[in-house]
């Protein structure tokens, strides 16, 4: 295992060389996952072999992350099989629609909550249940959905990131924004993150997010120059060469950066943050292997396996019992004591009210 121990095999080969020499497949976790496995531990106990369980899954560094890191144990643990749908969020949602909730094409669905409010609204997924997903008593219940239907396992709240080294005159504020011209970076209207920054904006000025014509107006008068990006990697890469010095961007993506050694500070502004890139993880109602689905987001949800995705993205773990260390805390700057401060948007009126469209036509005709 001397392989497995300096990083020249993945999780998932150690524990499959390991099945080839005969020992089960507990043994085989247990030796690559380096310890005993203790009481309360992230595998669930129950036998799912012969199922599978299909969940979604984003591409690139997130899919090779699930293939090496989070599958392998649970495979190992339970007997089953995980498949990965990869795509985007709407994608998916096309397809659990035109599919209907009795026969969906997911058994997990795992995405921004933009995209799931709908569905859910429509019966589509199914409540968690306590006595099989355990883990949930440790999640606050500020990332709860109503009724346990779906829980917000990762988060990565939307704030202001700048350049130490060119910003002389740090932002503080949503409004500050609008003092660096060209050298700010927003969402285009078509990334989830730009109609939560409306909302704000409108709430900042108005106390009423759904009154979010005034918002548009506002930036349309002071982030005329801005630039917009489409996702949050663009506005890294611009960012890291000084394109721009400020802009709106998740956490985690902020982590990215500081943890590579660019000079950037994070700001939780004097309003709040503006919303969240977060993770809703569901069991879908028409799933044929609910029971194992269940045990899924229990196992994501634990502690460990929490830890891995802190560690290695700097999502805010769901998980309250999670221990990180120092090291990597100063890379997650939203703690659970801040949760408060991220808005939980009515997605369910901006998406199907008109909100939304009418939203991007006043965007594309002002800005």
């Amino acid at each position: 295992m001397a392989a497995w121990r300096d990083g020249r095999l993945t999780r998932r080969e150690a524990i499959r060389r390991l099945l080839l020499l005969g020992l089960g497949a507990s043994s085989a976790a247990a030796i690559a996952f380096g310890r005993p496995r203790p009481a309360g531990a992230a595998v669930p106990s129950q036998n799912f072999k012969g199922q599978t369980l299909v969940v979604t899954s984003f591409g690139g560094t997130w899919q090779q992350f699930m293939i090496d890191e989070h599958i392998p144990q649970f495979e190992a643990e339970t007997g089953a099989k995980v498949e990965l749908a990869i795509g985007l969020s709407k994608n998916w949602f096309a397809k659990m629609q035109a599919a209907g909730k009795d026969n969906p094409p997911y058994d997990i669905f795992v995405t921004n909550e933009t995209y799931l409010a709908q569905l859910r609204a429509q019966g589509f997924f199914t409540p968690l249940p306590m006595d099989k997903v355990p883990n949930l008593r440790y999640v606050p219940k500020a990332l709860r959905q109503p009724n346990d239907v779906g829980v917000l396992g990762l988060v990565g709240p939307l704030g202001i990131a700048y350049r130490t080294d060119l910003v002389k005159d740090p932002p503080r504020s949503w409004f500050d924004l609008g003092k660096y011209g060209t050298k700010t970076a927003i969402f285009s209207i078509g990334n989830s993150g730009e109609p939560q920054h409306v909302m704000k904006m409108a709430q900042a000025i108005s106390g009423d997010y759904k009154s979010w014509k005034p918002a548009i107006d506002w930036i349309a008068s002071h982030l005329c120059q801005a630039r917009q990006v489409d996702f949050s990697g663009t506005e890294l890469t611009m960012m890291t060469q000084g394109e721009v010095e400020v802009g709106m961007i998740d956490s985690p993506d902020w982590a990215l950066m500081k943890a590579k050694g660019l000079p950037v500070a994070w700001v939780l502004p004097k309003e709040g943050y503006c919303g969240m890139f977060e993770q809703d993880m569901n069991v879908t109602a028409g799933s044929k292997v609910k029971d194992l689905g269940y045990a899924f987001i229990n196992y994501w949800l634990s502690a460990p396996v929490q830890k891995k995705w802190a560690e290695k993205f700097y999502w805010t773990p769901a998980n309250s019992q999670v221990s990180i260390s120092p090291e990597v805390a100063r890379l997650i700057p939203v703690t659970p004591d801040q949760l408060a401060k991220i808005p939980r948007w009515d997605y369910i009126w901006l998406n199907g009210s008109g909100a939304r469209e009418a939203m991007t036509d006043a965007w594309n005709h002002q800005l």
